[in-house]
């Protein structure tokens, strides 16, 4: 592939059409991991949202009693609604550790087939699950960088929920201008830049063994901010506002359950498959973004006089 680039398109152009050159890696890497968010999407319809219906109802029914009341006590000794409570509990949290195991394994397995592709090589889905196996395709860095991507992730959502919106924001400019409200739109902009960052660190730890954690964050913000700053922005856009275009078809499907389970089924297979191909995109973008940045000596100069 072409190392210049003559527009801040070309490199999302370059990634649309990565999966193409290689077929038998990216077909059944997408249809694993879109079937299994099919799956889960299936799990939470059939088990894990009546089971919530059913505790959000209960507390409905309690918070409307007089807490002095004796059906207020009774309520509150019922050994139902506290089991599936703590069933809902647990099967949330078994939820969030699949995700975050799939969401890895899914990382890796896209970027590592990106960066094989876009770099001349054409493993099979196969061969490259033995190079991984074997070691001689290491997951130290891109396993660090994750690492620390998702701890940041969860420390600017701790900072988000204490960082409460000022109203004022909603009603004018006076609210904008507010050191709250000032606060909060800083913090939303550095959360959607950091979404591009995270995946064009992950990216460079996959393409150079040397690059990890911080470093590669670092690295990528540099990138994204200050050196390519108009493919960054086009990255941000890309990974943080296309996958949320499919995110409607959800609540569509929804709507259908109550008339006809078929049309619903098949609404959450689209959005499954949507949420997957749009995701495969971002991850992609950003390798083709890290190859092609990397590659410009303009680049390189840039960085080291950061």
């Amino acid at each position: 592939m072409a190392a210049k680039t003559t527009s801040c398109f070309t490199f999302l152009k370059e990634a649309l059409t990565l999966p193409t050159l290689n077929p038998k890696l990216f077909t059944p890497l997408f249809l694993l991991f879109a079937a299994a968010a099919f799956l889960d999407h299936i799990v939470n319809f059939v088990f894990v949202q009546p089971l919530a219906d059913v505790v959000a109802s209960h507390a409905t029914e309690v918070n409307n009693t007089d807490f002095s009341s004796a059906e207020h006590a009774k309520l509150m000794e019922m050994e139902g609604p506290k089991q599936d409570g703590m069933r809902l509990i647990l099967i949330a949290f078994s939820e969030v550790i699949v995700a975050l195991a799939v969401g890895f394994v899914k990382k890796i397995l896209f970027l590592f087939a990106a960066s094989t592709t876009y770099s001349g090589d054409r493993y099979s889905l196969a061969e490259l699950l033995r190079e991984l196996v074997k070691g001689w395709i290491s997951l130290k860095g891109p396993s660090i960088t994750i690492a620390v991507v998702d701890a940041l992730d969860f420390a600017s959502a701790v900072l988000a929920a204490l960082i409460i919106p000022a109203p004022a924001l909603m009603a004018g400019l006076s609210g904008v201008l507010s050191v709250q409200g000032l606060v909060y739109l800083i913090a939303l902009l550095t959360s959607l830049y950091f979404t591009a960052v995270g995946l064009v660190g992950v990216a460079a730890s996959v393409v150079d063994r040397r690059c990890r954690g911080v470093g590669a964050l670092r690295q990528a913000w540099r990138l994204v901010t200050l050196v390519r700053r108009k493919e960054g922005l086009l990255l941000v856009l890309v990974a943080h506002f296309v996958p949320t275009a499919v995110a409607p078809l959800y609540r569509v499907a929804l709507v259908y359950a109550k008339t006809s389970m078929a049309v619903c089924f098949c609404l959450l297979a689209v959005h499954a498959f949507l949420s997957c191909a749009l995701q495969l995109l971002s991850l992609t973008a950003a390798t083709v973004y890290y190859y092609q940045a990397m590659q410009s000596k303009e680049v390189i100069d840039a960085l080291r006089l950061c």
